[in-house]
């Protein structure tokens, strides 16, 4: 029995500069975003519908060459440095960070791997190691979900707390430019206010 028709969260979200106005809130949303298309991966990968994934071939390979490195390097390069200069040491977030850093690595290995699947499911090719293809699906869903939990329950709120307004300010900046908006196409409705 195929599973129902991809995720609306497939779509890449429509943004414009009041997107970023609060930096934490636009990780938050994007993390519920990868949760639903998570969930219906592994749903996906639980009954090996290979037609429901070649159907969404191509806004999954988006999402895995564009959307999701792009919110990696969101945390790696902005999020998590600002943790590590203003959390305090009974936070106990290096460890978090470090776990989390190392998970985004092996994402990167994994999503490898099926992004060549789903380039041959797109050229409506056979996969030539289907089984292959639905565990690691299902392996990414897994872990991903897990992984968001850890950043939603204890790196976000954290954020919330920790970070100045300067801060916010800067990654509010650094998400805008990493999507292609320049400083110039954030009004100033569209940053936090800075300390």
């Amino acid at each position: 029995m195929p599973v129902s028709t991809p995720p609306a969260a497939l779509e890449p979200p429509l943004l414009d500069s009041e997107s970023f106005r609060q930096p934490i809130d636009f990780i938050r949303v994007d993390h519920e975003r990868q949760a639903e298309i998570c969930s219906w991966l592994e749903a996906c990968a639980g009954r090996e519908d290979s037609q429901a994934i070649a159907s969404a071939a191509q806004p999954l390979l988006r999402f895995f060459t564009e959307d999701l490195p792009r919110h990696a390097l969101d945390e790696e390069e902005d999020l998590f440095p600002l943790l590590r200069q203003r959390c305090a040491p009974e936070d106990g977030i290096e460890r978090v960070l470090d776990q989390l850093s190392h998970e985004h690595l092996l994402d990167k290995d994994l999503v490898g791997f099926l992004v060549e699947d789903l380039e041959a499911l797109a050229a409506r090719l056979q996969l030539p190691h289907a089984i292959r293809f639905f565990i690691n699906l299902k392996a990414f869903a897994m872990t991903q979900v897990r992984h968001l939990a850890w950043e939603n329950t204890t790196v976000l709120p954290l954020a919330e707390r920790r970070l100045s307004s300067d801060d916010l300010a800067a990654l509010t900046r650094s998400l805008a430019g990493r999507r292609g908006f320049s400083p110039r196409d954030l009004s100033p409705r569209g940053l936090p206010p800075g300390d």
